[in-house]
């Protein structure tokens, strides 16, 4: 088998013929790797090598475009990559790589969105952790990223959220407010206890206020 000509494409891509017949399209990355050229003889198993190659190369361009938007999860990337029809084992397989590169890192990831959430929507820890478990991020990693030195103090992110709630909610009974703004820290994921002390504090300037 001689390879009779390459022709070029678009989009950085080569027709490769063997024997007068169009055979294969590589994308130009994968034409130098592997050194083709007009003339060249190839063996059926080293077109079938360069076919996955091609192949690889589509599911890392994929993962490229995907990530080119925001940061994602092991897990998004995978079902991404799964929805537009590549091979399962080809996909773990170029996952693991982009893990090794640096590329994928869960544990960034949840350190990242934490801060994130925790500056713009002031969400409590529980909060976070379901939509870190939801993105499939690893209980491992969740912990890991809520011990980092930088993540904010719960017990100071409770208060500062109640007491910019209560502003709305100053005018009512106590009753409606203890039910209310303790519901509403409860969605934002504060646990119970610092949701107890949050109300607390408010009761008590609350009382302080009034007296």
């Amino acid at each position: 088998m001689i390879i009779s000509a390459i022709v070029g494409q678009r989009h950085k891509r080569y027709e490769i013929q063997v024997d007068g017949e169009p055979v294969l399209s590589v994308h130009e990355d994968v034409l130098v790797k592997y050194g083709l050229h007009k003339g060249m003889e190839i063996e059926p198993s080293y077109l079938t090598e360069i076919s996955e190659a091609q192949e690889r190369h589509y599911v890392t361009q994929a993962f490229f475009r995907y990530i080119s938007y925001r940061p994602r999860t092991v897990k998004e990337a995978e079902k991404h990559l799964l929805e537009k029809g590549f091979d399962e084992i080809l996909i773990k397989s170029v996952l693991e790589s982009m893990k090794q590169q640096g590329f994928l890192d869960d544990h960034q990831y949840a350190v990242s969105w934490i801060k994130e959430r925790q500056m713009g929507k002031k969400l409590g820890i529980n909060r976070l952790k379901q939509e870190l478990k939801r993105k499939g991020v690893s209980s491992t990693n969740i912990d890991k990223a809520i011990q980092e030195e930088n993540i904010i103090e719960e017990r100071q992110l409770v208060t500062e959220v109640a007491e910019r709630r209560y502003s709305r909610l100053c005018q009512e009974d106590w009753q409606t407010i203890e039910r209310r703004l303790g519901s509403y820290l409860l969605r934002r994921g504060f646990p119970s206890h610092l949701v107890r002390q949050a109300l607390q504090h408010i009761r008590n300037k609350r009382d302080l206020e009034g007296s």
